[in-house]
């Protein structure tokens, strides 16, 4: 059974959403091992909401497009001391002819909100080529239980009742947690349906920052005029923060809102581009409850399947 890290960290246990693993999709993701050189429509490398570490039903988003669409889809990571090369991996892998060969339709590059600054805001070296599919780490398969057997003497017996009291005078009781309430019903958890935790790094990186936003665009646009030449397609899938897609519910909010995605809209771009804050934050408006964990920082099974109905991926349905 899995909860997740912000219950967890918290010791707010009225807000976890125990899950068990599974899947119920006829069709799923390919990982680089035991990857055997099969036609591939899609390559997806990306953070944890790309690898599934949220568990509970379905948690890859690519299991919604492949069965959807009929796609064969490849997901590859890869974590260098502990960060993320996104895009550094799909500049390699078309420089070393690695994409010549294999011909996806189209790649995307997916990153949760917090993290596009410090991914690609920079300079990139576009002719590197020397990381290759064989030096990528290969995700790891989940466990089938993340709550772990503790003794009767443990811990958590003075922090559970420490952070409960502690959590009614202060937002941020555990530092990385911030607890907020919300002016309606959007958790269908019991006893946390009007309460949202998200983690500080969701408000610590906020920049809303023009130039870097410009920066960001330059080198997708970039990249995908260099994809075009093999045919291939970039889309770009910022996975949203959970405080941004929540800021228009908080009552008596203190920090500032998040406004990346409304310096990229209007930016002239060569590559694929969903609007996933606008989308679930239009869901919200109808009252659609659970979009992301209660207790989790990632987005729930809900919303892969609302994002993975977006028209953009028609264009590359395979007819069965």
């Amino acid at each position: 059974m899995y909860i997740g890290d912000l219950g967890r960290m918290s010791y707010q246990v009225d807000s976890l959403y125990p899950r068990k693993l599974h899947y119920d999709l006829p069709k799923r993701i390919l990982n680089i091992h035991p990857y055997k050189d099969e036609p591939i429509d899609i390559l997806t490398i990306g953070d944890s909401f790309s690898n599934g570490v949220m568990g509970g039903k379905n948690p890859y988003y690519q299991d919604y497009l492949a069965s959807k669409y009929n796609l064969n889809i490849l997901n590859i990571m890869n974590i260098t001391n502990g960060q993320h090369k996104l895009f550094e991996t799909i500049i390699s892998l078309y420089n070393n002819g690695w994409l010549a060969k294999h011909k996806p339709k189209l790649v995307i590059i997916e990153s949760a909100e917090r993290g596009v600054y410090e991914r690609f805001a920079k300079n990139f070296d576009f002719s590197r080529k020397d990381i290759s599919i064989q030096k990528l780490i290969v995700p790891a398969k989940k466990k089938d239980s993340f709550i772990p057997n503790l003794q009767p003497i443990n811990t958590a017996n003075y922090k559970l009742p420490l952070y409960t009291i502690k959590y009614k005078f202060k937002n941020r009781a555990q530092k990385d947690v911030v607890k907020l309430s919300l002016t309606k019903d959007l958790f269908s958890t019991k006893n946390y349906q009007h309460s949202l935790l998200f983690h500080y790094s969701d408000v610590l990186y906020i920049k809303n920052d023009k130039k870097l936003v410009k920066k960001i665009n330059e080198n997708f646009n970039h990249l995908a005029e260099m994809l075009k030449k093999l045919n291939i397609k970039l889309l770009f899938l910022v996975a949203p923060d959970k405080y941004a897609v929540y800021y228009d519910y908080i009552k008596e909010n203190p920090y500032p809102k998040n406004n990346f995605f409304t310096l990229i809209k209007p930016l002239k771009k060569e590559y694929l581009f969903i609007d996933t804050e606008a989308l679930l934050k239009n869901q919200l408006k109808q009252n659609k409850k659970d979009l992301y964990y209660s207790d989790d920082t990632h987005w729930s099974y809900k919303a892969s399947d609302l994002v993975t109905d977006d028209t953009i991926f028609k264009e590359f349905e395979n007819k069965k």
